[in-house]
């Protein structure tokens, strides 16, 4: 027969663990939002915030977002604070769509210091050992485009997105061909074991776009960036219809939804979510929802380190990853060998933060 004082005791044990994770759930509130604006290392760029979260505890997350108001940075104090760490997905959801990104990044920084695990752990990682690494090149010209796919590839960069030189009208024809064809071969012949893609910057009607993919494709480039804008999904199968180069989209793409229509459509091959919009858990959703159309991933960001840092954390995370391009801004302490991003083992982000880079230019 069981008496009674030993029923008692596994209840007893439940409620003096439950009340543990209660405990430990209240040391790791959250006790204060800081966010920082940083200038965009590109000339066109609008620059990017830094988030920066505090717990009851003494554990910082950091996190990158798009430029955010003085508002939006006092909306995310009082919507934040006093709230668990733990909570990332329900929480990202809470704040202002500019700071979603930020907000999920520094809250997986966190949980990941908080249980000495990186990110991708967290999320049930890693299904990889390295991530891919791609420069988009930077230069007026021709020379100083493969100056600068020089310069990164004695940094360990084995793959670059070239900028196509644009038509001085719509529909222009064979010379606008021959000219980024011309281009997209002596880049090759430069760096002859590197990869390569283009980057159409979405500025090509669908003719155009097909036209040149078509023109390239016995280069086997790795990928047609953008090729042209998402107004007609109906104009881009003509772009998808007339090459076999992949094509991909991503850039100013704020709803899944329109991810979910080229997938249905096949109307992409690349699928390239902004992680300052999505945050580490958003683009680990965007990815399972394109591994289903067998859609592989590359996430892009115009932003720095910290960002960069959480893609390499989403990478790791996801089976369909395919490449993250290098910032403009660097990568800090991030490594880069062979064409491929070391996956960091720190815990979080896996990061070291210089905060005195841009703690004088704090918003709110």
């Amino acid at each position: 027969m069981i008496h009674a004082t030993q029923r008692r005791k596994p209840l007893t044990a439940f409620a003096a663990m439950q009340s543990k994770q209660i405990a430990t759930v209240g040391k790791h509130s959250i006790a204060k939002v800081s966010a920082y604006a940083v200038p965009s290392p590109s000339v066109k760029g609008e620059g990017y915030s830094v988030l920066q979260i505090d717990t009851q505890s003494g554990v910082t997350g950091y996190g990158e977002c798009g430029p955010i108001s003085a508002a939006d940075a006092r909306a995310l104090g009082s919507l934040l604070e006093g709230k668990s760490a733990f909570a990332y997905e329900p929480l990202s959801e809470m704040v202002p769509r500019t700071a979603r990104g930020g907000v999920n990044m520094a809250l997986l920084d966190i949980v990941g210091k908080i249980t000495n695990a990186p990110a991708y752990r967290v999320l049930g990682g890693p299904t990889r050992t390295k991530a891919r690494a791609v420069a988009r090149l930077q230069g007026s010209t021709d020379a100083e485009m493969i100056s600068d796919a020089t310069k990164h590839a004695a940094l360990g960069v084995r793959a670059f997105l070239v900028p196509i030189e644009l038509p001085p009208a719509r529909n222009q024809g064979s010379l606008f061909i021959k000219t980024n064809l011309d281009r997209f071969n002596a880049f090759r012949a430069a760096i002859p074991k590197a990869d390569f893609a283009l980057a159409g910057a979405s500025q090509l009607t669908p003719s155009d776009a097909a036209s040149l993919a078509s023109a390239v494709e016995k280069g086997r480039p790795l990928w047609f960036d953008q090729p042209c804008a998402i107004t007609n999904l109906d104009a881009l199968r003509k772009v998808c219809d007339e090459t076999v180069v992949p094509v991909a989209f991503g850039r100013g793409i704020s709803n899944p939804g329109t991810f979910q229509d080229l997938l249905r459509e096949g109307l992409i091959d690349l699928v390239r979510p902004d992680i300052l919009v999505y945050g580490i858990s958003g683009v680990c959703r965007l990815a399972a929802m394109a591994e289903t159309y067998y859609v592989a991933v590359a996430p892009l960001h115009d932003a720095g380190p910290i960002a960069t840092a959480a893609a390499i954390q989403a990478a790791a995370s996801m089976p369909n990853f395919f490449a993250l391009e290098v910032p403009e801004g660097g990568i800090g302490t991030l490594k880069i060998k062979d064409g491929f991003f070391e996956l960091p083992k720190d815990p979080g982000l896996g990061i070291s933060v210089d905060r005195s880079k841009f703690e004088r230019s704090r918003i709110a």
